[in-house]
Formats: structure tokens, C-alpha cells, sequence
């Protein structure tokens, strides 16, 4: 659910020049101790959110774009030190990518993609099908043949590229939208328009047949408030999975995106575990691919507000976590210095204060939220270790 600075549909922020890999790295290494006092020393007290999580069969990662690591430094600093997976925000969606039929541009995926692996980290991919950040020549209303030949051509040719480099890929982002205009629940889209239901299983086997080690990801949102609304979301999604499962389809996973926001209603632990459960049932994992929180409702008062948030998230890893079939934990976000909350008009604040989004704040400084982070992951039950 990519907004903002992670979402083209709300407007990409302004492109700098093109940073490869050798400069991006030459940047970070000309970093001295004294443009991060505080996330260095924070850093020696304790382990990396990364550590801790990996302690327990969980893989811990973060999200950044092209971006930021140019125009902060700083922040890519405090995701190499607490992840051990960096995922591209923006650079692998379609429009990004592939910006005329068959002309692709992967300088800044290929950037981060590198970045990560000089650091021994993994990647990954997000996202091949999402009916949002298109290029505009995907137009609004393709054939059959048209839909056909580009979903084959842009899955193959990311997939291809990155065989083997990609821990796992979003495939098809965000498909469920219970509106009641389809009895499954599917989101109206170009690809579902053109397609039918079939792009979804279409999809699965093109990124499989590209890139056959990496986990195949169905990915969405509000799937864990205890809200009549999110309780058809969560049923949807679950007829949807056994549908797929029972064709064979390649789906490997689910992500549950995790983008916190109370004001849409209370978290029901064992609701929310019996969802996690049932979708393990069918054999799948469950990863948390984009873990932030929308504070609009909160105090305005930083302290208080940074400790509401804290212990929303708290709660929610500790339920999540409770469940073996979890294993992976993404935040979509490093710092509140880019916030893609503040980005959207249904999640930004009305007072007009800044949203605090994520673990570090906008000087790179570890928050409440970084400690609830570490403490639900220190409580969590160890499982076997994760890929």
C-alpha cells in the first residue's frame, strides 16, 4: 500500500541525477562517525533489529528508494546496520521500469538490488502486478492480446533479471476490494478487466518460470482490524487462496502489508491469528511487507504520541509473531524524514503536525517505536531459521 515517496500514484518526489552502485557506495563510505553520532551509539548498545529477528526464524527488512540513500546518506546508514534485506520502494514497479512497450530502465533497481548484495543482504521485489504505478501506455482499457503480451513480457523480463538475486516477489499487489460488485471480491482493475480472474494465476507462473527460487507473494491490506469491513476482506482473501491453491498455482505466501491505523478500529489478536492460521493451513508463509503506522488519531504531544505508537505495534508484532508461519517482518520506511503518510490526504494529520511514521525520526534518531520493534521480536517463539 505505497504511497507518497513509496507511491507514484500520490506523485514521486523530485529525480536527482542517476546514482550508481560505486557512487552510492563511495557516499556512504565517505560518511564520517560525526554525521551519525546517535545511530552509531545507539547501534553498539544493542543488536540489529536484523539480529534479533533472525534469532527467532524471522527475516527483518526494510524499504527505501534510489532517492533517499542519495539525498540521505544518513538513512541508508541505519538500514545497513538494522536490516538484513533492503527492498526497492518505488524502482521495481511498472511504470518505473519499463516506461515505453519493451524499453526497460533498471539503473536505479539495479543500484539498490547491488547495494544490498555488496553488504550480504538479501532483496526483494515489489511489485510485478499492481494496478496503480502503471505507465501510462498500459492505458485504461487493453485487449486480451495486449494485456497478455505485456504482463509476459514485464514479468519475464524482471523475473529474469533478478533470478536468483530476489529472496521473494510481490507479484500481484492489492487484488481484493469486497465493494460488492463481484461476488469474489476482487478489485476491478485493467489486468482483471482484460483478463479475467486468470491474471492472477497467470502472473504466478510467468514469475515462477523466470525466477523459480524465489517466494511467490500474494500481497494486500486491512486484513487485521476486527471491523465487519475487514472481516469480508480477510474472507475474500481466504477464497481467493484456496482457489489458487486448489489450480496450483505457484503462490507461496501472503503478505500482509501492516500498515497500522487506529482510527480503523480495534486489533483483535486471536481474530487475527485464526486469519494467520487459517492461511497457514494451506501451506503458505506470512510475511508483514510494509509495517509503519498512520498516527492521525493520536496525541499531538510527541512523547505521547511516539508511545501510543509504540505500543500499538508492540501488540500487533506480538500477535503476528505468536504464529509460526510468520516470517518475515519489512518496515516501509526508515526514517519520519520520508513519510509517505504525510504524502495522502486520508492519512496526514489535520492539525498540520508532522507524522511520525517509523522507527527513526527525521534526524535519524532511534524512537519508541525501534525499542517495541526490538522487544516484540526478543519475545517472539523461535522457529526454524528463515531463508
Amino acid at each position: 500500500m505505497t504511497r507518497a515517496n513509496m507511491r507514484e500514484a500520490e506523485g514521486p518526489g523530485p529525480r536527482g541525477p542517476v546514482l550508481d552502485r560505486r557512487l552510492l557506495c563511495r557516499a556512504l563510505a565517505g560518511l564520517g562517525a560525526e554525521a551519525l553520532p546517535r545511530v552509531s551509539k545507539a547501534a553498539s548498545r544493542e543488536p540489529s533489529l536484523a539480529a534479533l529477528a533472525a534469532a527467532k526464524g524471522v527475516v527483518f527488512g526494510m524499504a527505501l528508494t534510489r532517492e533517499q540513500v542519495q539525498e540521505a546518506p544518513a538513512l541508508a546508514r541505519v538500514a545497513l546496520a538494522e536490516a538484513a534485506m533492503l527492498v526497492p520502494g518505488n524502482e521495481l514497479k511498472w511504470g518505473a521500469v519499463e516506461p515505453a512497450p519493451g524499453r526497460f530502465d533498471f539503473v536505479d533497481a539495479d543500484a539498490l538490488v547491488d547495494l544490498a548484495r555488496s553488504h550480504r543482504m538479501q532483496s526483494r521485489g515489489h511489485a510485478l502486478v499492481w494496478h496503480e504505478a502503471l505507465p501510462a501506455w498500459i492505458g485504461t482499457s487493453p485487449t486480451r492480446a495486449e494485456m497478455s503480451g505485456a504482463l509476459s513480457r514485464h514479468i519475464g523480463a524482471l523475473c529474469g533479471r533478478y533470478a536468483g538475486r530476489m529472496h521473494s516477489w510481490d507479484v500481484v499487489n492489492e487484488v481484493i476490494e469486497p465493494s460488492g460488485e463481484r461476488s469474489d471480491g476482487l478489485r476491478r482493475t485493467p489486468f482483471l478487466g482484460a483478463l479475467g480472474e486468470d491474471y492472477i494465476a497467470r502472473a504466478f507462473s510467468l514469475a515462477a518460470e523466470a525466477d523459480p527460487d524465489a517466494i511467490l507473494t500474494l500481497n494486500d491490506y486491512d486484513l487485521e482490524r476486527d471491523t465487519e469491513w475487514q472481516a469480508r476482506r480477510r474472507a475474500a482473501m481466504l477464497d481467493l487462496l484456496n482457489r489458487l491453491i486448489r489450480r496450483g498455482v505457484p503462490v507461496r505466501a501472503l503478505g500482509i502489508q501492516g500498515h497500522l491505523d487506529p482510527a480503523k478500529g480495534p486489533l483483535d489478536p486471536e481474530i487475527f491469528r485464526s486469519f494467520i492460521r487459517a492461511v497457514a493451513s494451506l501451506g503458505l508463509s506470512v510475511f508483514i511487507t510494509e509495517l509503519d503506522i498512520t498516527d492521525r488519531l493520536l496525541p499531538g504531544d510527541i512523547a505521547a504520541r511516539d508511545q501510543a505508537a509504540a505500543e500499538t505495534t508492540r501488540d500487533y508484532l506480538t500477535a503476528v509473531l505468536a504464529e509460526p508461519s510468520v516470517r518475515m517482518v519489512v518496515t516501509w520506511g526508515v526514517s519520519d524524514a520520508y513519510s509517505w503518510v504525510d504524502g495522502n490526504r486520508r492519512t496526514r494529520r489535520t492539525d498540520g503536525l508532522a507524522s511520525r511514521p517509523h522507527l527513526y525520526d527525521g534526524a535519524f534518531r532511534p524512537k519508541p517505536l525501534r525499542a517495541a520493534v526490538a522487544d516484540a521480536f526478543r519475545s517472539a517463539p523461535a522457529r526454524p531459521i528463515a531463508r
